[in-house]
C-alpha cells in the first residue's frame, strides 16, 4: 500500500528563479535582509512580506525525500505555501505568479513521478482566470488537485462571483484542499503565535461553515473538499452549526435546504491535531474513509511522524488503517 502525504508545502527553485528574475514587473520580489541568525530571505507580494522566511526546506528536495523516507511516507501531494497565494494581486499578476508556481511544481513531479503528486495554485480573487488556470493545471501539467485559501480578503467561499472555479473543479473531478492563508490580522493574533495557532483552525473553520450554510457543497455535490489541521473546529461545533441553520434570524439564514450535518458527511479531513483525543474524535465523526494522512511539512507545526499517532489508533484495524493512508477516496477512487 502507498501511504500519502496529503499536507505538505513545497516552493520549488524554479519559481524562486522567476520571481527573482520577473517578479518585479508583477509586484512580487524576493527581499533579504540581515539578523543575527544570519541573512534570511523573505518573498513580498503586493507589498506584504511573507510571515516566515523562505526555510530551505521549502526548497530543498533532497531533505524533504530523507524526511519522507524516515516518516514512512512514499508519495506526497505537495501545495503551494500559501503565503504566495497572491489574492492581493490585481487579476493579471495573479495569474503570472500561480503559473509559475504550477510549473514549477510540474518540475518537481516530473523529477519523481513516483514521490510527488501536486495541488495547482490558482488566482482566486480572479475566478474566471482560476478556472482556466486549473484547467491548463489538470489537463496540461498532470495536476491532481488545487489548493484554495479559507477566503479572499473578506469574502467567503460561498460568494456568488467563486462559481466557475467551483464549476470547474467539479467537472474536472479534482479535490480542493481549503487552507487559510497568511492575510492581515489584528496584533492580538499575532502575540504567543495566536494567529496559527487559533488563526488558522478559526479560518478553517469558516470556510467550512461557507461551503455547508452558504449552498456551495449543495448546488456541486460532486466536490470533493478537503480541510486542513483536522477541518479546524468544524467536527466538535457542528452541532452548533446545525442550530444556527434553523435558528438564526432570517436575514442570516442558510442559503441551501440540506443541514450542514447532512452536507458535512462530503467533506474530508487530515489528521493533523497533534492530540490523539482529537483524532479519535474526529475519526468517529467523519470515519476513517474522510480522513486522511497530513504532516504540514515543512513548517514548524508539521507533525514530523504522522503515521505514530494514527498507529496508535488504528493498527488493530487494517481495514480503516489503509483508507486513511491511500487517500482513495479524496482521489475518486473505491468512494462509498
Amino acid at each position: 500500500m502507498t501511504v500519502i502525504d496529503v499536507h505538505a508545502h513545497h516552493v520549488g527553485t524554479h519559481a524562486v528563479d522567476r520571481i527573482r528574475d520577473e517578479g518585479a514587473a508583477h509586484t512580487v520580489r524576493l527581499v533579504t535582509a540581515d539578523t543575527a541568525g544570519g541573512p534570511v530571505t523573505r518573498v513580498e507580494v503586493g507589498g506584504r512580506l511573507s510571515g516566515l522566511p523562505l526555510i530551505p526546506p521549502l526548497t530543498d528536495v533532497t531533505a524533504r525525500l530523507e524526511w519522507m523516507t524516515a516518516a514512512g511516507v512514499d508519495t506526497q501531494l505537495v501545495a503551494p505555501w500559501m503565503d504566495l497565494a497572491g489574492y492581493e494581486l490585481p487579476p493579471e499578476d495573479g495569474l503570472w505568479l500561480a503559473r509559475v508556481q504550477n510549473d514549477s511544481a510540474a518540475v518537481l513531479r516530473d523529477a519523481h513521478p513516483d514521490r510527488f503528486r501536486i495541488a495547482a495554485a490558482v488566482p482566486l480573487q480572479a475566478p474566471e482566470f482560476a478556472a482556466a488556470e486549473l484547467r491548463r493545471a489538470v489537463t496540461e501539467l498532470g495536476h491532481e488537485a488545487v489548493q484554495i485559501g479559507a477566503r479572499v480578503g473578506e469574502l467567503g467561499l460561498d460568494e456568488p462571483m467563486f462559481e466557475p472555479f467551483w464549476q470547474a473543479v467539479e467537472d474536472l473531478d479534482v479535490p480542493v484542499i481549503v487552507h487559510p492563508a497568511e492575510l492581515e490580522v489584528p496584533e492580538r493574533m499575532r502575540r504567543l503565535f495566536l494567529h496559527i495557532l487559533v488563526g488558522n483552525p478559526s479560518e478553517t473553520t469558516f470556510a467550512a461553515a461557507a461551503l455547508l450554510l452558504g449552498g456551495v457543497l449543495e448546488s456541486h455535490p460532486g466536490l470533493r473538499v478537503l480541510l486542513v489541521h483536522g477541518g479546524g473546529f468544524l467536527p466538535y461545533q457542528i452541532g452548533r452549526l446545525d442550530r444556527g441553520f434553523t435558528a438564526a434570524p432570517p436575514a442570516a439564514r442558510a442559503a441551501g435546504t440540506l443541514s450542514p450535518r447532512r452536507l458535512a458527511g462530503r467533506l474530508y479531513f487530515d489528521t493533523v491535531l497533534h492530540d490523539d483525543g482529537a483524532l479519535r474524535r474526529l475519526l468517529d465523526f467523519a470515519g476513517p474513509g474522510r480522513v486522511v494522512l497530513g504532516s504540514d511539512y515543512p513548517f514548524p507545526m508539521r507533525v514530523d511522524r504522522p503515521l505514530e499517532a494514527l498507529d496508535a489508533l488504528l493498527k488493530p484495524d487494517e481495514s480503516a488503517r489503509a483508507r486513511i493512508l491511500g487517500a482513495r477516496e479524496l482521489f475518486g477512487q473505491g468512494r462509498s
